[in-house]
């Protein structure tokens, strides 16, 4: 059972000024919780542990989201979950800088957890970039985090690979190469072109840091490799790019030696809206895994 930490007065009011709902474990809290002048967005339900935390993909807040909704239900069934907006998306307020990385994420959601005394360590659930916040939070808090899920996750090299299968560009091309080749130029080059103002390139080389979990579980969920990431490229070469994100996917196994891939029938990247039964398993395989590790490691001590 979760605990909540024990809080000073100063502390208690401060929560009432600010308006940011707090309970004990297994009471569902949904407040704005203090970082440093800002405010980032928890809503956590259920209880049991671990405590599943869930970071979504660019541009969406999972405490709004339906589908991270009905997936959240079903986890808490089982266990507690939190779902996190980051700075700028949902309730959360933005983040001043210029512009934000991974690092900002992780650092915001290890913050605003603390505040909220949301104990870990934390199954860390990330979809797309959010899979790449996730992986930076486990190389930079380590002992906070009792595994991963990894659900169609950006890869950190993933850009890079695109791009050197894309042909040299020539005159008569296809427009749909030309406009892939631009693109992938741009998302690590200007992190004004996306609505988070994230640095692709720097936050990839935080997640690059990233090298092992050891035995912690790791569930990689994967979308379909029917789907195409750029709608609109010659066939041939939708499925050369299709196959090195798959090759991708699958070297997240080599994160720990508790680790397990499913890769999605159909659906594509947006596995929580497409196939949310898939990734509500998924986390849920996840949390009986971390539960397992932990009560044959009581036996061994």
């Amino acid at each position: 059972m979760l605990t909540i930490k024990p809080v000073n007065l100063a502390f208690v009011l401060l929560l009432a000024l600010t308006g940011i709902a707090r309970s004990s474990s297994g009471q569902a809290v949904d407040g704005k919780f203090d970082v440093g002048g800002r405010h980032i967005r928890l809503a956590c339900q259920g209880s049991g542990d671990p405590t599943v935390v869930v970071d979504s993909g660019l541009g969406i807040a999972p405490a709004e989201d339906r589908s991270w909704q009905g997936i959240a239900a079903k986890v808490a069934a089982v266990t507690r979950v939190c779902l996190y907006d980051r700075a700028g998306r949902g309730g959360s307020d933005t983040n001043p800088k210029p512009v934000t990385t991974s690092a900002d994420a992780a650092a915001d959601m290890a913050h605003a957890l603390e505040v909220a005394g949301v104990q870990g360590p934390y199954l860390v659930a990330g979809h797309s970039i959010g899979g790449l916040d996730a992986q930076v939070f486990a190389a930079r808090y380590p002992s906070r985090v009792a595994g991963l899920v990894l659900v169609s996750t950006t890869h950190p090299d993933q850009f890079n690979i695109w791009a050197s299968l894309l042909p040299a560009a020539v005159d008569g091309e296809a427009k749909a190469i030309t406009e892939a080749r631009a693109f992938l130029s741009a998302v690590q080059s200007d992190p004004s072109r996306n609505p988070e103002r994230l640095d692709f390139r720097e936050s990839e080389e935080q997640a690059r840091q990233l090298h092992s979990l050891g035995s912690k579980p790791v569930i990689v969920l994967t979308h379909s490799p029917k789907f195409r990431m750029a709608p609109g490229l010659p066939e041939p070469l939708a499925i050369e790019l299709e196959a090195a994100t798959q090759q991708m996917q699958k070297q997240y196994l080599r994160l720990s030696t508790n680790s397990t891939q499913h890769i999605a029938a159909t659906a594509g990247h947006q596995l929580p809206d497409e196939a949310p039964e898939f990734v509500a398993d998924g986390i849920l395989e996840a949390v009986r895994d971390v539960r397992a590790a932990r009560a044959a490691d009581d036996v061994r001590h």
